[in-house]
């Protein structure tokens, strides 16, 4: 079985948007989180050894992870930092998310990039994010032209 990013924050009482990386090493898995900080966890999603035991040990801290303003390694994964915008995204229901979103086009998207870092993105609420993402701000329509 192996450990991956929803597992890690769950054993970690994170959100999965704060986990940079899951990698396998001998006992289990190493999670790093966005503060630069690695955590030891076993297979069954147990944390075994925290940064301070993990570094006495020999073990390279990553660096940490500026959430704003770094220049992404690569659009659309999940090492990506988030925007100011996309770290106000909830991490909850479909609903929850529809609701803050409104019928704003920035947070429409925004809400559509943290949808697709998911390990399993929500396909109907991505659809209903990238429609409202097209829409003219304030009319909640799908950005038909105008009369020239």
């Amino acid at each position: 079985m192996s450990l991956n990013r929803d597992q890690a924050a769950q054993a970690l009482g994170m959100k999965t948007r704060e986990i940079i990386a899951v990698d396998r090493v001998d006992g289990g898995y190493t999670v790093t989180t966005h503060d630069g900080r690695r955590t030891l966890v076993n297979a069954a999603g147990s944390v075994i050894a925290t940064g301070d035991v993990l570094n006495a040990t020999g073990a390279t801290p990553a660096p940490p992870v500026d959430p704003v303003g770094s220049v992404p390694s690569q659009p659309g994964t999940p090492d990506q930092p988030l925007t100011e915008l996309e770290a106000q995204v909830p991490d909850r229901t479909v609903p929850d998310v529809l609701a803050w979103v409104g019928t704003e086009p920035d947070r429409a998207a925004a809400a559509a990039a943290v949808e697709r870092r998911r390990d399993r993105p929500r396909t109907g609420l991505l659809d209903e994010l990238d429609k409202r993402a097209a829409a003219t701000p304030g009319t909640g329509g799908g950005g038909e032209g105008t009369a020239s």
